[in-house]
């Protein structure tokens, strides 16, 4: 308390509380006015204040006073006059020190505002119910959701379990007997009606108050609409029931490559149960996928979004199966995956393959037709000409006229040569019609053996050096008689094309090559210009050596044959240095 000069309103005297509380000392207050305790902008009510006629007792309400270190200082003010000294009108002050009481109500007011702005700005509606179930509050955000004002709910207490589905209301009946004896929070989901007749599905998190004999006096929970959750979940269970039973194959893929999800026709495919296929990487799946390139292809996949591949993968029972593999790249909660979809390609593949097949086989089919329409129009044409010319030159009226016996000698003669040209011709269409003809197993050994035996004359004639060296394979499928003509073909030619001017060698050996076996013949024989004929070498009746006596048949019945068996014939061949003859014969399939 202090007492001060109403004239001129300074201190005249000050209790040890005002020293304390305001931390001025006595000295300091007494050189001092009551405007030095006040903030500047509450003079001008102060001096009102003092001016103004007021009772001997005057509660002059609440005010803010300065400290001497400048804090604020909320206080209750009293005062009532005292009876001048000396002619100084006086008035006694009583300050009540306020500041904690303010500021409380200032945090309270502060936590209030808080509160309600949460409360205007939260989407969920909340809510408190009395002991008898009945609204005593609701916030705004039910006019939102459900389309009713907070003042609905209070005038008719029961209108929000009324708004419930009828099929859930089973759900509140249940709960309701725990709900009330209990502190703990319960959770229900449940759909419930707008003013509209919309339906929504709802989430309620509730938890009771109980008194001290543990009867509820109060439940305050919150509602949270959760439809577009709801429509989302169907829509995602309506999406796995599809996939889960698509026919086609699918697998969700990892950055690092393991196995996140599959369906069931991806376990079917593969014959693993989901719970296998999700402990295994692609590498353990697809043989094409390396370690040191996956990040490779992760990063094309991510670059191009999409990804087609056709690769196999491995059953559980290690048999491989062709797929095409569709790779589709996506980000979800910021993390790479890959949806891949696959598709057998087996029956695809067969299909292609027998196309090719038969495209391959009309190519070569259509290739012997222009052979054969080439030997019908010159080797057959000219001696069908000659016996035509030489029939319209017989003498019909003098039958022993000396030209008719020159012109049926020369008659015989391109009969006998016409005769030949159908025989080989005949010889030529018996292979190629026998191309299904069934393969067996053909130790080429043998069938050497048995073709040098019948050239034993000619080679020991010739004095000719023949060498064989089966190490890598002597087995071949084949048919024998096709195998020994081959031989026969390639071996008598290197006899009858030989250099004379030096001893003829003949050299047999076998090269694995994948799944065929390449048999090598190499002479040293005279040899053909190949830069000039490569593409004749094998042509129905060329020769290359005229001066040497031949048909020119031998080396296309060879390059038939081969063909007929399912392989390929290839030479390297140079003038004055001799032959090498490459033919490829299918291996026999290896013991396991």
């Amino acid at each position: 308390m202090w007492v001060f000069d109403t004239d001129s309103l300074r201190f005249l005297m000050v209790n040890n509380s005002a020293v304390s509380l305001y931390g001025y000392s006595k000295e300091e207050f007494l050189k001092m006015t009551i405007k030095d305790i006040r903030p500047q902008e509450q003079l001008t009510a102060l001096i009102k204040e003092v001016s103004s006629q007021r009772n001997d007792l005057n509660h002059a309400g609440e005010w803010v006073h300065l400290k001497r270190d400048g804090s604020l200082l909320f206080v209750e003010v009293c005062s009532h006059v005292l009876p001048p000294d000396k002619g100084i009108a006086r008035r006694l002050v009583v300050a009540n020190d306020i500041t904690a009481r303010k500021q409380a109500e200032l945090q309270l007011r502060e936590s209030e505002t808080k509160a309600q702005t949460i409360l205007n700005n939260i989407v969920e509606i909340v809510f408190s119910f009395n002991g008898n179930m009945e609204m005593i509050y609701v916030s705004p955000q039910c006019n939102s959701i459900l389309g009713y004002s907070p003042e609905d709910f209070y005038q008719d207490k029961y209108l929000w379990f009324n708004l419930v589905h009828p099929a859930d209301r089973h759900l509140f009946e249940a709960a309701l007997p725990n709900i009330k004896k209990s502190s703990e929070q319960f959770q229900l989901e449940y759909r419930i009606r707008t003013i509209n007749g919309e339906e929504k599905w709802a989430i309620t998190h509730c938890s009771a108050i109980l008194d001290e004999k543990g009867v509820m006096v109060r439940l305050n929970g919150s509602l949270s609409d959760i439809t577009a959750r709801k429509k989302a979940e169907e829509g995602l269970k309506f999406s796995d029931f599809s996939i889960e039973r698509a026919s086609e194959a699918f697998i969700w893929v990892k950055p690092d490559s393991g196995i996140l999800r599959v369906n069931r026709a991806c376990c079917k495919l593969l014959g693993y149960a989901a719970e296998e296929l999700e402990q295994l990487t692609m590498f353990d799946i697809a043989p094409m996928f390396e370690a040191n390139e996956w990040q490779g292809h992760w990063q094309l996949l991510e670059n191009q979004k999409s990804l087609t591949l056709e690769t196999f993968l491995i059953s559980s029972n290690g048999e491989l199966h062709p797929v095409e593999m569709h790779w589709n790249h996506f980000v979800y909660n910021r993390q790479s995956y890959s949806f891949t979809s696959i598709r057998e390609i087996g029956e695809r593949k067969k299909a292609e393959q027998e196309k090719a097949t038969l495209t391959e086989e009309t190519a070569r089919q259509n290739k012997h037709l222009q052979q054969f329409a080439y030997i019908v129009s010159h080797n057959l044409r000219a001696p069908v000409a000659n016996i035509v010319g030489l029939t319209s030159l017989y003498n019909r009226v003098n039958p022993l006229d000396p030209i008719n016996s020159v012109l049926i000698s020369k008659l015989e003669k391109t009969s006998l040569r016409l005769d030949a040209t159908i025989k080989d011709l005949n010889e030529i269409l018996t292979i190629r019609s026998q191309a299904d003809q069934k393969m067996e197993v053909v130790d080429l050994k043998e069938s050497l053996k048995d073709v040098l035996e019948s050239l034993a004359l000619q080679i020991s004639g010739c004095d000719a050096l023949v060498t064989s060296d089966f190490y890598e394979g002597r087995e071949v499928l084949g048919v024998k008689g096709y195998v020994n003509s081959i031989f026969l073909n390639l071996i008598s030619n290197a006899i009858k094309y030989r250099d004379p001017n030096r001893r003829l060698e003949i050299h047999i050996k076998t090269v694995f090559s994948d799944s065929y076996l390449c048999l090598l013949l190499k002479d040293n024989g005279l040899g053909i210009d190949l830069t000039k004929q490569r593409h004749k070498v094998f042509g129905l009746y060329r020769r290359f050596h005229p001066y040497i006596e031949g048909k020119g048949l031998g080396l296309h019945m060879v390059k038939t044959q081969v063909e007929t068996l399912g392989g390929w014939v290839d030479l390297d061949s140079a003038v004055g240095e001799g032959s090498t003859f490459k033919i490829f014969l299918q291996a026999p399939p290896k013991d396991e």
